[in-house]
Order: C-alpha cells, then structure tokens, then sequence
C-alpha cells in the first residue's frame, strides 16, 4: 500500500475530526425507524469509534516518531493488541454502517444479518450495495466509490489479524552490520553453561543484547511472499482519515 502524505493528519487534527463526528452521532441516535439500523449504529459503530480511537491514542503514544528506546516485550505485545484490535474494528465499523444503510433503507430486498442466503452482499463497498444504494443516494455511493480501492487494501492487514499471521510490533529493529555482530555476540552467550556466563539469567542476556538495536515504529506482516514492514503512524493516520471520511458521509446522509 502506498502511503499519501499525511503532514496534515496530526494528532490534533485526528482527535477534532472524531470529536465532530461523535458529536454528530448525538442526533441520529434515535432518529431511526428500523430498531436494528438503531442497534447497529448505537451499539456497533458509536462504541467500536471509541475502541478505534483508544487504539489510535495508545499507537500514538508509545510507536511514535523520535522514540529512542526499545519496547519492552511487554510494550510490544501490547502495542501488537492495538494494532490487530485496531484493524478488526475498522472492518466491524464497516460492517455496522453497512447494515444501519441496510436496515433502514432496506436497500438489498430480503438480506438480513441472521442467516438468509445473500448476507455477504450487505457490504459498504460489494457491488450490489453500492448499485442499490446509488439509487437511492447517489452522492454517498459516490463517496464510497472513491474509496473502494482503499477498501480492498485494507484487507491486506485485516485479514492478518483475523484468519492468518497477526500482525507484528518488533521491540528494536537492527539496521547496521555492527549491531548484528554486536547482537550475536551476545546472544551467543545464552547457550554457554551456567558457569561459563557467570551464572547470569538467559533472560538478562536476550535484554542486553535486545538493546544493541534500535527502536524503529513499525509493523510487520508476514506473507507467503515474505516479511512486509510498514511505519505504523503513517499506516494508521492514513487508514483513520478514510474511515473518518466515510463515517462521517454516512452519518450525514441519515
């Protein structure tokens, strides 16, 4: 995925663009006539914006820009919990605005969530939503379209971390021939005896030689094809302003 400039889509400018759209969730929040289009965006989208944001904040936080020190493996793994929790519910806010649209406006005859054949069809970007919903609001199907390329490479990281490799948030990263000597050397001394590395803790010895790299903030997919390391700021904030976008013209529309 090739990621635009996004100098504009600092972390202020982010938390103003969710607070404008939590806000104007606060009027649509009844004004539904189907009781599951109110579930879904009560219940679904308006809470999972809150996880997504949380997630955002904490990525933020600790995997940004000018950090110097390494995750500690804890750090690590928690930011790796943000990471694919935020992916899962960037798809699930999806799927809730899909079927709010569904539900209200009944826009596929006969498609419900609880079984049913043609389930799969109830989705933003699927070709028979958008042309069932492009007769009804054309400027939000319009809206949608633009963004359906970026919706087939949100799968790209989706679908990692719900049906294959999660994706990862390495601790450091090693970027000089030095360093990997320097990191061998050490790690070597795991597999001496006991008394050979002075009885010292393998786990002292994996954090010393852990702080011979660097702190770099990125993710890292595993393909079939190999190993993909992406900059999780960019990534994200990229991602985020068009989920953003989107929410916010289906939210508009109802």
């Amino acid at each position: 995925m090739t990621i635009a400039g996004d100098s504009f889509l600092t972390d202020e400018t982010l938390l103003w663009r969710e607070s404008e759209l939590r806000s104007s969730t606060l009027d649509k929040r009844d004004a539904f006539t189907s009781a599951n289009a109110r579930r879904h965006f009560n219940e679904g989208f308006v809470r999972r914006h809150y996880m997504l944001q949380s997630s955002r904040l904490f990525l933020s936080q600790h995997c940004r820009q000018g950090r110097k020190e390494p995750l500690s493996p804890y750090e690590a793994t928690d930011c790796a919990i943000h990471l694919n929790a935020y992916y899962l519910n960037l798809r699930g806010t999806l799927d809730n605005l899909a079927w709010v649209l569904q539900y209200e406006w009944q826009l596929l005859a006969g498609v419900m969530e609880e079984g049913g054949r043609g389930r799969q069809a109830c989705s933003l970007f699927g070709p028979r939503f958008l042309a069932a919903l492009k007769s009804q609001q054309p400027k939000l199907a319009s809206v949608l379209e633009q963004h359906g390329h970026w919706a087939s490479e949100l799968a790209e990281l989706r679908d990692p971390a719900a049906h294959r490799v999660p994706i990862y948030v390495p601790p450091s990263v090693i970027t000089s021939q030095e360093q990997v000597d320097k990191f061998r050397r050490i790690e070597a001394q795991a597999d001496a005896a006991p008394s050979e590395r002075g009885d010292r803790p393998i786990s002292e010895i994996y954090r010393e030689a852990q702080a011979v790299a660097d702190f770099a903030p990125v993710m890292i997919i595993s393909t079939p094809q190999g190993l993909e390391m992406r900059l999780i700021s960019e990534q994200v904030r990229y991602d985020h302003d068009k989920y953003l976008t989107i929410a916010r013209a289906i939210v508009d529309a109802l």
